[in-house]
């Protein structure tokens, strides 16, 4: 009879989640144009139109548009450098905070950063309610706006619970639409300007005013100045060139998309909102236009507002704070879902129709502290640290980033200071807030908080082992190998398969004569890769689960997108009979089928445990080392069906249904692939030396413990062996 620990995984750190650990180059799947066609999708907002028609008043369109250009020229500047942050090192916003504000006082800034974008959500839900409301008048004779305000806020709300992949494509969709309608807005305001014989061009105001142009490119920065902030939220996601030390050339998908789309059209948009107010006296070409149409015009008006707004919403406006307060009160296990309901009862409650009448104002103050909090990210990731991080640490209780109780006072008083001159001149609030946020951060920095509170990135002289992708390295979390690779003793994933430094299973070599091989199968959402991480860690032993993807992919020639798909997926018959059994021989096949995949990650599977003893998770590796007459200790992890749902719609912030379908769905794959690589019967005890039931009271750490106790333990005179 097989041995089973019965336990339950408890993750007692509530600086680790799955939402907020690095993301590694190879599981990055944003490419340039996706990140262009999110920026156009939130772009595009009813509400800059009426930056131009503000403008217009006091200056020329060339005044208008010189202005929204230059605001949107810094706004890139200021976004592809702390995008940088999720390029190199895959970290979220509120994770790199920890860094220049200490583990606990990054919830101040974080959580200030989602409230502000509440806000957001709720003033241009009002602005396309109201829109709705002029369609539905016009059409339907309904009158009330309200009711359109909660409908549409219900309706953008559910649509973020799906989860981002969801988002990405609505606003790849939107996109094109957006520009097209844009494109035609400008045709109508343009023919009304013609038509009252209104020279666009030729406009001077009766009253010019002095001032004009700063406050209308400070406010096109106010409005942008939390994305600049928070954008390393999206470029984490983005494909980059692994050991490219060139900044332009590593960040091309970061800064190009950015320069490319953000700066056009927002002028584009203010000078349409221009002409607008200067032709009609009403900013909102939008009302403009719908008070002249009929039937498909009023229609393509509707489909422009709600693309619009929504885009822009989702993206901007609902998912970043719903990521800040998960990660404020992963105490509580907030989950995603509810955080998401949280930022858009925010933004509804906040009642919006009053805080865009002061839109200005609300610009000023809100932008102001984030205009500090970029300056501070920029001097602290450029000039302190040098863009070098102790990532690990930015995940321990008790690490550097610890500070004073979890708080760092530098970028606190930096902040706080940074803020306090942003809004002595709120209508220039950009233009003082990031400076100072800068200056006063480094002065502390370098004359007081560096000598109490050392930081291994800078007291090792900014060592190269401190960078990320730049010089081929991914980070990951300890007790979380599995989701990342091979990793090394400061936390970095080995670029490629090398295991020279690990000595681990060397004292088992020598009594028994063969290597420690632990293989690992699992129920799908058992959580039983984090338990391999977890033991691998133990046992100072190299671990490999999409390592092997990594290097099928080298072998197959193929993208390794396109291997995960084949992954564990049973294929043609025919092949795999000709490979015998789906092994060893299968570079005969110019087909890239499952059966050739199978058998390249098999011969992969026999080099790795050929080379040095390691822990190797599922693609049948038990029965692969099995037939190679190779010693093995061989895991199956499992959990009760409930907890793997729960594990599953918790990970991966679907709703219970869903989860459920996911499971049944992999777990058939799974058991099929199992089944027709091998001789054996997925999950039947007498295949495995210990079955581990991860549903129980104990915690995965004590589950690893036994797990190793019961390898150190185990009778060597045999790898294999049943326990009683």
């Amino acid at each position: 009879m097989k041995d089973n620990l019965d336990g339950r995984s408890r993750n007692s750190n509530t600086l680790i989640s799955e939402d907020i650990l690095p993301i590694t180059s190879k599981r990055r799947s944003l490419g340039g144009l996706g990140f262009a066609n999110i920026w156009i999708g939130m772009a595009i907002v009813i509400s800059v139109f009426s930056f131009g028609a503000s403008g217009i008043e006091g200056m020329s369109i060339f005044g208008v548009a010189s202005a929204t250009l230059v605001a949107n020229i810094i706004i890139a500047i200021v976004g592809s450098l702390t995008g940088d942050i999720g390029v190199e090192h895959g970290l979220s916003f509120a994770t790199y905070l920890r860094a220049p504000f200490g583990i606990v006082g990054v919830h101040f800034p974080a959580v200030a950063r989602g409230i502000v974008a509440s806000c957001w959500f709720g003033i241009n839900t009002y602005i396309g309610s109201t829109a709705i409301n002029y369609f539905t008048i016009a059409l339907f004779g309904i009158d009330n706006w309200f009711m359109w305000f909660l409908i549409f806020a219900a309706v953008q709300i559910v649509n973020t619970m799906l989860g981002i992949k969801a988002i990405d494509k609505f606003a790849s969709f939107a996109a094109p639409c957006i520009i097209l309608i844009t494109c035609w807005m400008f045709y109508k305001v343009n023919n009304i300007a013609a038509i009252n014989n209104i020279s666009i061009l030729g406009y001077v105001p009766s009253q010019p005013t002095a001032n004009c142009w700063l406050i209308t490119m400070c406010a096109n920065t106010g409005m942008w100045a939390a994305l600049a902030a928070d954008i390393p939220n999206m470029t984490r996601s983005l494909k980059a060139p692994v050991n490219e030390k060139n900044w332009f050339k590593r960040n091309r998908n970061n800064w190009i998309p950015q320069f490319a789309t953000l700066p056009i059209i927002e002028t584009f948009i203010a000078v349409i909102g221009a002409i607008s107010y200067l032709t009609t006296g009403n900013w909102n070409p939008v009302e403009v236009i719908q008070a002249q149409a009929k039937g498909v015009t009023l229609l393509v008006l509707l489909v422009m507002v709600i693309l619009a707004q929504w885009s822009t919403n989702t993206a901007a406006n609902l998912v970043p704070p719903a990521m800040c307060f998960t990660n404020a009160f992963a105490k509580w296990n907030l989950p995603y879902k509810i955080a998401v309901l949280i930022a858009g009862l925010i933004g509804v409650c906040v009642m919006p129709w009053k805080i865009l009448d002061q839109l200005y104002t609300y610009l000023g103050y809100f932008g102001s502290f984030l205009s500090a909090l970029a300056g501070i990210m920029i001097c602290d990731y450029y000039i302190i640290r040098k863009r070098r991080l102790n990532v690990q640490d930015l995940y321990k209780r008790d690490g550097q980033y610890r500070y004073h109780g979890g708080f760092n006072v530098c970028g606190i008083v930096a902040w706080i200071l940074g803020t306090v001159a942003a809004n002595v001149g709120s209508d220039y609030g950009y233009l003082f807030g990031l400076p100072t946020g800068f200056v006063v951060y480094l002065v502390l920095m370098k004359t007081w908080y560096l000598k109490k509170f050392p930081q291994a990135e800078v007291e090792s002289g900014y060592s190269d082992e401190y960078l990320g992708i730049s010089v081929g390295n991914d980070w990951v979390i300890p007790g979380y190998e599995s989701v990342a690779g091979v990793t090394d003793e400061t936390g970095s994933l080995v670029s490629d398969i090398d295991v020279s430094r690990y000595t681990g299973g060397k004292e088992y070599e020598a009594e028994t004569g063969h290597k420690l091989i632990i293989t690992f199968g699992r129920q799908y959402g058992s959580r039983g890769k984090e338990l391999a991480g977890i033991l691998a860690k133990k046992l100072d032993l190299p671990i490999y689960d999409e390592d092997m993807i990594k290097l099928a992919s080298r072998e197959l020639d193929m993208d390794e997108e396109d291997i995960k798909k084949m992954d564990e997926v049973p294929r043609n018959e025919l092949v795999h009979a000709l490979t015998a059994g789906g092994m060893y021989a299968a570079k005969e096949y110019e087909s890239a089928t499952s059966d050739k995949m199978f058998a390249i990650q098999s011969q992969i599977i026999l080099d790795l445990a050929k080379k040095s003893s390691c822990i190797i998770v599922g693609r049948c590796s038990n029965y692969v080392l099995d037939n190679a007459k190779i010693p093995t200790i061989d895991v199956f992890v499992v959990a009760e069906l409930e907890d793997r749902i729960r594990h599953i719609a918790e990970r991966d912030h679907v709703d219970y249904e869903k989860a459920k379908a996911y499971v049944f769905k992999t777990e058939k794959k799974r058991q099929a692939y199992f089944n027709y690589y091998t001789t054996y019967e997925w999950g039947n005890p007498q295949y495995y030396n210990l079955c581990v039931n991860t549903s129980g009271d104990m915690s995965m750490d004590e589950l690893a413990e036994h797990i190793a106790a019961f390898i150190v333990n185990k009778p060597k005179t045999a790898a294999k062996q049943n326990i009683a």
